[in-house]
């Protein structure tokens, strides 16, 4: 954040209100100039007027003179004419003289004043008071030429006293006029030379204002600019120059800042892609995480087969953490809560959390590490929820909003990585224990049949005790048992090969029906004419089966098993069983299709494992869905003839 005399902001306001101020104060000084030169042309009008008026007045007298009246009735045709014009002269002169001497103009004028009111110069003043000292003089000798009766005045002798003395006067008249108009020019001159030097002056700062603007704001702008383009184009490592302490400075660094998250995007996906096993995948988070979120731990939890929450591989300051394998129970702790909401969940004060409830085990755990900041994040492989993904700090309150949002932002790329990671590490797992449960059940197989051989043996002899019959009979029930999930382990662990031919899939039920013997009266079977399916009759007639089986048993009370077979569009064909028992508890129906869950007393739990891995290697899907008011539902789409996908080389691809 730039201080507030480095702000471009500021310092663009204060360049502009400079240049603001010189081209009003420029304007408003030519405003000033014109209303002056305005008023100085009115004092040169008003001197003109003085100059007129006097040399009316010696006109006046020389034409009297000339024309001197010879009787009385001549005398007072003068003394009506120009005495009266005498007498308004010399009141106009005297007004006039007294304004100049005075500088004062508001009587000469009056309402017809100009806008700036007139100012005489100095040495045009001190003209202008000698004149009227002179002009004093004069109308003192002028009245005492006059005499003392005014209403028969000697106008002869004021006449020619004006024709002597009028030289004097106008010669120190046409002084003030010369001084007066060297004055205005120069006053002009000054104003105008002035107004140019604040025009040169405004011009001058707007050509440095923007030499400035261009090297201060500009250029560098246009560094940054490029450098967004190179980003845009790919080029995530460009950084640009950071010298600056403004708002060009703090986009410079910004861009770095983007540029870097970018990079290490970049690096972070490229590191999850390439992370072939869990380790090299939080090998790679531990490595580019902390470019983006303040983290130095990371840890990701898995849940068990057992229920349980088990923390699977944990990395700390990018090497790896070799704490000792510890599961948790997940009931009413934050990872559960996480887990359910599908959300990232932060804990800013881990210590202070875990104090909070018996429950929280890993909170604890994880303060002993001393980790005090943790975000958990969900990890899911698509369909569910795997696990738990933790990021952790060694200081509380570290991670911050935009830190948060990240984690929201980059949670489904991590979260599914790390649960296809798992999912990966689980398959390779279960391929392992498929290897090993094939190799084991080929093994029990032979001494299974020896012994089921001595138990029919024994089981012909005549005569023997009814303990030991009863033995004989548990025994061959057991050995069936065994036979039947070996069986079951043989067929989930070995590859799939389908033998595929066009059916139709409702037909296909009513004959599974009909050959285990299953009384059609007992159940509600609603069919409609269907597109034809390409499957594996024996494979399939194996899938319905089991889903047939499974309903029965579950079916409680008088509420009929139902089967409804039907078209979903031109591309599916859908066979819905229904069953009105008790729902399948939530725990088990997460997790219905995982190796060795059942809810059963003596099931194997591979029933529908093996389901799911015959209808998937038809192209199609399976779901159950089990609540207490509708009861279980077990929904199986299978693709139609024209639209199957697979061939059957892909198929037995998938399903090895």
């Amino acid at each position: 954040m730039p201080r507030p005399l480095q702000s471009l902001k500021l310092q663009i306001a204060l360049a502009i209100g400079v240049l603001t101020l010189l081209f009003a104060s420029s304007t408003l000084y030519s405003l000033y100039v014109i209303d002056q030169q305005h008023s100085d042309d009115v004092l040169v009008q008003l001197a003109g007027r003085l100059q007129f008026n006097q040399q009316h007045l010696t006109v006046q007298a020389m034409r009297y003179i000339e024309n001197a009246p010879r009787d009385y009735p001549s005398y007072y045709r003068d003394l009506g004419l120009y005495f009266e014009d005498l007498k308004k002269t010399r009141a106009e002169l005297s007004k006039i003289i007294d304004a100049f001497a005075k500088d004062r103009f508001d009587q000469v004028f009056g309402d017809q004043s100009p806008t700036m009111p007139p100012h005489l110069p100095s040495a045009s003043q001190s003209v202008a008071v000698k004149l009227a000292l002179a002009w004093q003089e004069f109308t003192t000798q002028l009245d005492q030429r006059i005499g003392p009766n005014i209403d028969e005045p000697r106008l002869e002798w004021a006449a020619g006293w004006i024709v002597e003395e009028h030289a004097k006067l106008e010669k120190i008249a046409e002084d003030f006029m010369t001084t007066l108009e060297g004055d205005v020019a120069a006053r002009a001159a000054r104003a105008n030379l002035i107004n140019r030097l604040l025009l040169f002056a405004a011009l001058l700062v707007a050509l440095g204002i923007a030499l400035w603007f261009y090297r201060r704001v500009l250029s560098p702008l246009s560094v940054t600019v490029a450098g967004f383009r190179t980003v845009a184009n790919g080029d995530f490592s460009r950084r640009v120059p950071v010298n600056r302490a403004d708002e060009i400075g703090s986009l410079a660094e910004s861009f770095n800042h983007l540029s870097n998250r970018l990079d290490a995007l970049l690096r972070l996906l490229t590191g999850l892609e390439q992370g072939a096993d869990l380790e090299g995948t939080l090998h790679a988070l531990s490595k580019t995480l902390p470019a983006l979120i303040p983290l130095d731990w990371i840890g990701v939890l898995v849940v068990g087969h057992d229920g349980r929450i088990h923390l699977e591989m944990a990395f700390g300051d990018g090497q790896r953490d070799n704490i000792a394998s510890c599961g948790f129970e997940p009931e009413h702790t934050l990872l559960q809560e996480c887990i359910q909401s599908g959300e990232p969940l932060h804990i800013p004060d881990v210590q202070a959390m875990g104090k909070q409830s018996d429950a929280y085990v890993f909170l604890r755990r994880l303060s002993k590490l001393g980790r005090r900041d943790a975000i958990f994040l969900p990890i899911s492989n698509g369909a569910n929820t795997q696990g738990v993904a933790v990021f952790a700090s060694r200081f509380p309150n570290n991670f911050r909003a935009e830190h948060l949002a990240l984690v929201g932002n980059l949670g489904g790329l991590i979260g599914v990585s790390l649960g296809r990671t798992i999912q990966f590490l689980e398959n390779s797992r279960l391929a392992s224990i498929g290897q090993f449960a094939s190799g084991i059940a080929h093994e029990i197989r032979n001494p299974l049949a020896t012994i089921a051989l001595a138990l029919d043996h024994l089981n012909s002899l005549q005569d023997l005790p009814e303990g030991a019959q009863k033995r004989i009979r548990l025994g061959t029930a057991e050995v069936a048992r065994l036979e039947r999930l070996l069986a079951d382990i043989l067929l989930y662990a070995k590859p799939l090969r389908l033998q595929r031919e066009p059916a139709d899939l409702a037909a296909l039920v009513e004959e599974t029906l009909a050959a285990e013997d299953i009384d059609l009266a007992s159940m509600q079977f609603e069919s409609v004419p269907c597109p034809l399916v390409l499957i594996d009759r024996d494979r399939l007639r194996q899938v319905l089966l089991n889903l047939i089986h499974n309903a029965r048993q579950a079916s409680t009370g008088n509420t009929p098993i139902s089967i409804r077979c039907q078209s979903r569009g031109s591309d599916w064909v859908e066979v819905e069983i229904k069953n009105g028992g008790d729902p399948i508890p939530d725990e088990i129906l997460d997790r219905i299709f995982e190796p060795f869950v059942t809810s059963k007393s003596r099931g194997t739990g591979l029933g529908l494992p093996i389901v799911q891995r015959i209808v998937q290697a038809h192209g199609g899907t399976i779901e159950i869905r089990s609540n207490g008011d509708e009861g279980t539902r077990a929904r199986l789409l299978v693709p139609t003839s024209a639209s199957t996908a697979i061939n059957t080389d892909q198929i037995e691809e998938r399903a090895g």
